[in-house]
């Protein structure tokens, strides 16, 4: 991998950057796994999950066959629209003989349908070599027996620093013959990995989502690994080097991919020599023959390499299936090297030749859980020298926030999300460190993949004193650069460094600013060392000095009628209930207009309790007659509105949207008063200072009088507001405010940020 400072971008060939039709993401849709001793334990459930063991458990109770109700027999699960008269066949529909496995599982049996896949293919073939990986990605309880068949079926996969399980029913799509239409087996009866492929369609959302894709995406997926990728038509001269990256890659469990340049039509187009372009190609072995004279060498070194169509076009060229090469190799050799002289998709070929025509060589490594297959059928953990151990952090890139886009933008350059590296001090001089930059959740979301890349500074404790790391630093700072990736629009980066004791900065970006997507940040070391972020103190402040004192309001008039309808809604032990709370806050400080206050008024049905005598009192002493004609005149207007609606009358969107801010408003602010049901009056003056306040360092930032704050401001408006904030609480409120389609930040907006950052400090200074 490259390092140094970055000056271009790469991208990557292929069709990843295809859209089918968007389903939002989400961490928790599938139930999390955790393995101890590859015995898998269930993290928490909760009601959205599917939990393989309690429905099989129904259907075996029920007798009836389970059906996926997430991942319906429909055309929204194919999501191919020239795809058409499917026809959805459980396997005994298929063939009466069928099996999930015969005799086992084996490289032979995954055969490339009609779907463009053949990058999970290739990484399915290769999880077969490794029994103890393949168990945690397909549990051996999986199955057609009588006893224990519903029509059910569960596999795992990594999702970005947590494996999930994926439940499926077992009918999958055919022809109007009964043929599958996709991934299949060699043989009829099989039917392990067809199920597998569907599987890994639910979990990207639909078989059309698995149309182009890299090797490498799909061995992480399958392993949770770290990915990396070579050139070797651009390693001419460094055979030894990429010799070794595979030799010593297969002892360490390592999974090998490989692939030519797409053709400029798209299609699969073969070249003379037999081999397919934009094709991938799983490599299952490597082999050194000794005792051969040939060019010069005495040892040929050869790679066995497999296309997963399972038939058909195969490499022509030296060591191929009948070439003359392997007369020179007697029977018990080539017995012992594998060699199999079949129409089955698998050929060797000499490490010349494959730098020659192949464009790239794409590795998953399976540490930090290195493990190796000994001679025969052990299998044990790898004992190597040193041991990787993993940091990892996740993060966002928010336009206006946390997107500064590459070093090429200093202005805006430190806005990204930074992180410190402490390599520590001991016996060893220097550590080995891999430093992986994963994309999240593009493909589930149908996104195109960003540019991505980082670079790593070699900083101090003084550079370290201000946080984040200001932009005067970067402005200055290209000598200390020790190293980086690449930019490419992949799905991980990553970069080996060998770094000496001391603090280093990493700084994860997108290649162009405002571009947004989620991250994870990983650091495989061989000692350890730290990974944290480099961001502000999450804390209270001072208030700016421009915001009005709490003095000014509880002399006001406006105090008046917010204390008159406080004592209008109290019970008999002069407190109110969170309805009471919410309305008065809508009335006094978030009405947009007698429409829609009274629209949600009305949805939510406030219950008002009996009036106190106090409210007389207070009334005649603070103005009785400007809180009676202001009150009469918004009762007046609510009644009228209600009058026009009928009570079941549907809410708009943005009434339902902005009825449920309030309501998360409301629960914000009581659960800080201690008392989640009734509110003192008291513990109402602090909550309605604080609104107050938030309010008026809204107007102070809305110097254009719109209503409106720009995003970028959040921050400093924060930070007037007395709540010195980090990124990852700021990409959180800004996330909830996103999810109200809303370009600019209002009032009621602001708020919601506000009180959920005041909570955000509640929780971490109890913790």
């Amino acid at each position: 991998m490259s390092s140094g400072k970055l000056t271009n971008k790469t991208k990557e060939s292929g069709k990843n950057s295809k859209v089918f039709g968007g389903r939002a993401s989400l961490m928790s849709r599938f139930l999390p796994v955790t393995f101890k001793n590859d015995e898998a334990t269930y993290g928490h459930s909760s009601h959205h999950h599917q939990h393989f063991y309690e429905l099989r458990r129904h259907c075996l109770a029920q007798k009836i066959l389970f059906e996926d109700p997430d991942f319906p027999a429909t055309d929204s699960s194919l999501s191919m629209p020239n795809v058409t008269n499917v026809r959805w066949r459980r396997p005994h529909d298929i063939t009466p003989n069928a099996q999930f496995f015969v005799d086992g599982a084996s490289r032979f049996d995954i055969c490339q349908g009609s779907l463009n896949d053949c990058w999970l293919l290739t990484a399915a073939a290769n999880l077969t070599a490794h029994p103890w990986l393949f168990k945690r990605v397909i549990p051996e309880d999986n199955g057609f027996a009588d006893d224990q068949h519903a029509g059910i079926c569960h596999f795992r996969f990594w999702e970005f620093g947590q494996w999930v399980e994926v439940v499926i029913d077992d009918r999958l799509p055919t022809d109007a013959e009964g043929q599958l239409l996709y991934g299949r087996s060699a043989n009829r009866n099989e039917f392990w990995s067809a199920l597998l492929e569907k599987a890994y369609a639910k979990f990207y959302g639909s078989y059309g989502a698995l149309d182009g894709g890299t090797a490498r995406e799909a061995m992480q997926d399958l392993t949770g690994g770290l990915t990396e990728f070579y050139q070797p038509k651009k390693m001419v001269g460094r055979e030894d080097q990429l010799w070794e990256i595979l030799r010593s890659g297969f002892e360490l469990g390592s999974l090998f991919a490989c692939n030519l340049k797409s053709d400029p039509t798209g299609e699969n187009v073969a070249t003379r020599e037999g081999l397919l372009r934009g094709h991938s190609y799983s490599i299952s072995k490597v082999h050194t023959v000794d005792g051969l004279l040939s060019e010069g060498t005495s040892s040929i070194r050869l790679l066995r390499v497999r296309n997963p169509w399972g038939a058909g076009i195969e490499w022509n060229g030296r060591w191929s299936d009948k070439s003359r090469e392997w007369k020179a190799i007697d029977g018990r050799e080539r017995k012992r090297i594998g060699l199999t002289i079949e129409s089955d998709g698998e050929f060797w070929i000499d490490l010349d030749d494959f730098m020659k025509h192949f464009d790239r060589l794409e590795v998953c490594h399976l540490s930090p859980d290195l493990h190796r297959v000994e001679e025969g059928e052990h299998e044990e953990p790898f004992q190597g020298a040193h041991r990787w151990q993993v940091s990892s952090l996740d993060g966002q890139w928010i336009r206006d926030t946390t997107a500064g886009g590459n070093v090429s933008f200093l202005e805006t350059f430190s806005l990204n999300p930074q992180y410190t590296i402490h390599v520590q001090e001991d016996c060893a001089s220097s550590s080995s460190v891999v430093i992986a930059l994963s994309q999240k959740f593009r493909r589930a979301d149908a996104l195109p993949s960003l540019t991505i890349g980082f670079i790593v500074y070699r900083v101090t404790s003084e550079d370290l004193r201000l946080k984040p790391v200001p932009t005067k630093f970067f402005k200055s700072s290209d000598h200390a650069i020790v190293g980086g990736s690449i930019y490419i629009n992949a799905r991980e980066v990553s970069c080996r460094l060998i770094l000496e004791p001391g603090l280093y900065l990493v700084i994860p970006s997108t290649f162009e600013p405002q571009e947004e997507g989620e991250f994870l940040l990983r650091i495989f070391t061989t000692q350890g060392n730290t990974l944290r972020e480099n961001d502000a103190i999450l804390c209270f402040g001072t208030i700016d000095d421009r915001v009005t004192e709490q003095s000014e309001l509880f002399d006001s008039p406006r105090w008046a009628l917010i204390a008159d309808a406080f004592f209008n809604m109290a019970d008999s032990q002069q407190r109110i209930n969170p309805a009471g709370l919410q309305e008065i806050l809508l009335n006094q400080f978030f009405k947009r207009n007698s429409s829609s206050s009274s629209s949600i008024l009305n949805a939510q049905r406030f219950k008002r309790p009996a009036s106190s005598p106090w409210r007389k009192m207070f009334s005649c002493l603070l103005q009785l007659c400007s809180c009676f004609c202001i009150h009469f005149i918004h009762r007046r207007r609510k009644d009228e509105t209600q009058a026009k609606m009928r009570p079941d009358d549907p809410l708009t969107q943005a009434d339902r949207s902005y009825g449920l801010e309030l309501e998360q408003i409301n629960k914000l602010l009581m659960s800080r008063a201690g008392d989640k049901q009734a509110l003192g009056y008291e513990q109402f003056r602090t909550i309605v200072r604080d609104v107050y306040q938030w309010e008026t360092v809204f107007s102070l930032y809305d110097t254009d009088r719109s209503g409106a704050l720009d995003r970028k401001e959040l921050r400093k408006a924060l930070r007037s507001s007395g709540l010195n904030i980090n990124n990852r609480i700021l990409c959180k409120v800004l996330r909830q405010v996103e999810k109200l389609d809303r370009s600019q930040i209002e009032l009621l907006d602001f708020v919601l940020c506000a009180a959920e950052c005041q909570h955000a400090i509640d929780i971490l200074h109890q913790d």
